[in-house]
């Protein structure tokens, strides 16, 4: 069985989106992130897959369902950083009986559809698929039960994994190497964590502007739940918001594969460079780097 996990915070004004409120104001952010929250599980519930939705606070479990719907299962997150609430997560699908699971943010709502389907697609022939943002994190990673690799979410103690920074997608892939586990990254796409991110896809998503204003509050509640597809109702208004134009974005065209046996800024091409390029077994689309 292949599950999907999207992990969500409660789009509280002043509590979501912090960085990015410092640009467009909390309660701006705040609805933006209720936007990209729905877009996220658009794109997960059609691939027909289960659905956990991964959520916090653990307090505000009932509005999450009241908000979202019936369609998904909901488990709050678990941990004391980032890292031990994406390893429970995982140890958790597993412990139901997931043999797959690919698990996404919603920092990036209009990645592809198709990201997700070849993560768990890759699983076939590598223990791990990462899904590089532009400012050296990740939006999605992939396991699978067999090779479950808890070490690439850190151990919790000071000196591990440095969530939040440029370093984090660095740091996994040398916590995988370590462990003796195979990587495969799929093309970057960029999160929206500052102005910069959101006006590239305000770029594609131009409805999503009136988000912007005050006026736009109410609407946008009178909307949500016509907007998120559960058993019961459907998704019309994210499909055609999927349809993302990658060429507009600084990144590579195809995968890489690390055969590694033996969260921000932009310049994530140049970091790949940096942190992988010189390093044996890292192979592109097109041989050896």
């Amino acid at each position: 069985m292949k599950r999907v996990l999207v992990f969500l915070k409660f789009p509280e004004p002043g509590e979501v989106k912090t960085r990015l409120a410092t640009a467009v104001g909390p309660a701006a952010a705040a609805r933006l992130a209720r936007r990209f929250a729905e877009q996220t599980l658009a794109a997960a519930a059609g691939l027909g897959l289960p659905v956990t939705v991964c959520f916090a606070p653990a307090r505000r479990g009932p509005e999450f369902s009241a908000w979202l719907g019936t369609g998904y299962d909901y488990a709050p997150q678990r941990g004391a950083d980032l890292g031990m609430r994406m390893r429970h997560a995982f140890a958790d699908a597993f412990a139901r009986g997931a043999e797959r699971a690919v698990l996404v943010g919603t920092d990036a709502p209009d990645r592809p559809m198709e990201f997700l389907e070849e993560a768990l697609a890759r699983l076939d022939e590598h223990d791990v698929v990462l899904g590089p943002a532009l400012d050296g994190g990740y939006h999605l990673i992939a396991m699978r039960r067999g090779s479950f690799a808890p070490e690439a979410f850190g151990s919790g103690e000071p000196g591990g994994i440095a969530w939040g920074t440029s370093k984090v997608l660095a740091q996994t892939l040398d916590a995988l190497r370590a462990v003796g586990r195979t990587a495969y990254m799929l093309p970057p796409w960029r999160d929206i964590d500052d102005r910069a991110g959101l006006d590239d896809y305000l770029e594609t998503h131009p409805e999503a502007a009136r988000l912007l204003h005050a006026e736009a509050a109410d609407d946008d509640k009178s909307e949500d739940k016509n907007n998120v597809e559960t058993d019961d109702k459907s998704n019309d208004g994210f499909n055609d918001k999927l349809d993302a134009e990658p060429e507009k974005l600084d990144k590579k065209s195809g995968g890489m594969e690390l055969n590694s046996r033996g969260n921000a800024n932009d310049g994530f091409d140049d970091k790949i460079g940096d942190e992988t390029g010189g390093k044996p077994g890292v192979e592109t689309d097109g041989g050896a780097a």
